[in-house]
């Protein structure tokens, strides 16, 4: 590569670009990417449906957004339960609290069953895997728009969605983990828009986790490392509403983010699965929602 205004045998700096990233179009560029299934089958099938992968048969959920129409890209929602949990218990709201009511209205939305009882630890392989079959047999027989897929996880289903997002950025807008570690941080592909929730006095997966998680995101996505609100004042109110039994959520955004990159952080003291805030407040499917929606 040559720098403008210069001969052409004086070579000049390489910079990053998308390509070397591993994306498939700039980051912002959300001209809509019909999938092969667009114009197909109507009706495709909704409700809990079995698929082979690896040698295996997997299990999840698919629901369409109400009056369903083919020939219109929508949105692509995977979402991931916590360890020891299903795709039925997430559907149902337990420990995915608020994802259903918040995601079903718009976006098609997958609710995968793990390979074992987690999604990262003996069976991070084959679990991958199961998301790269399910996501290419989603967009073969429905209407997804390609540059709209997004995952969203708790606990557990957090750290896929974390490593989802380093290993599968080429193939999704955004990541929404909640009570999360982020896994692998090398050799990743692509750049993921990033909304990272986590309780103020998690003490399964440590707000420490999900702070290193944020962090990573913001230095991919070329965000400075101000925050409107103010990090330390977020976490400060977070506290003293712990503290007094007080049930809230506060988000900041970084600025200065690469455009479609944007990244935020929403720190909260529901009181979670077990009264320690972890997982997804009650609030947590409309944070979600009403992120990925403005990207």
């Amino acid at each position: 590569m040559t720098v403008a205004n210069q001969p052409s045998d004086v070579a000049g700096p390489t910079p990053t670009t998308s390509a070397d990233l591993g994306e498939p179009y700039p980051p912002g560029d959300l001209t809509p990417r019909p999938s092969t299934g667009c114009g197909g089958n109507p009706s495709p099938p909704i409700g809990g449906e079995m698929l082979e992968s690896g040698g295996a048969m997997g299990h999840y959920i698919i629901t369409t957004p109400p009056n369903y129409d083919v020939t219109h890209p929508y949105s692509l929602a995977f979402v991931f339960h916590g360890a020891g949990e299903s795709d039925v218990s997430c559907r149902g709201g337990g420990n995915c609290a608020g994802v259903p009511d918040a995601l079903e209205g718009h976006s098609i939305v997958v609710y995968m069953k793990s390979f074992g009882t987690d999604w990262t630890n003996d069976t991070r392989e084959q679990n991958v895997t199961w998301f790269d079959d399910l996501l290419a047999k989603t967009k073969a027989n429905y209407c997804v728009d390609e540059r709209r897929v997004y995952a969203v996880g708790t606990s557990s289903g957090a750290h896929f969605t974390n490593l989802l997002g380093c290993r599968r950025g080429d193939q999704l807008l955004a990541v929404v983990p909640a009570a999360g570690q982020r896994l692998e941080t090398t050799g990743c592909v692509g750049r993921v828009a990033a909304l990272v929730i986590h309780g103020v006095a998690d003490s399964h997966v440590p707000i420490a986790d999900g702070e290193r998680a944020r962090d990573d995101y913001a230095q991919l996505n070329g965000c400075t490392t101000t925050t409107v609100p103010d990090l330390a004042s977020v976490d400060a109110d977070l506290q003293t509403a712990f503290a007094s039994g007080v049930s809230t959520i506060e988000c900041a955004d970084y600025q200065g983010c690469i455009a479609g990159l944007l990244v935020r952080w929403c720190e909260h003291s529901d009181p979670g699965y077990d009264g320690t805030t972890h997982g997804f407040p009650v609030e947590g499917g409309t944070l979600a929602w009403d992120f990925v929606s403005q990207l």
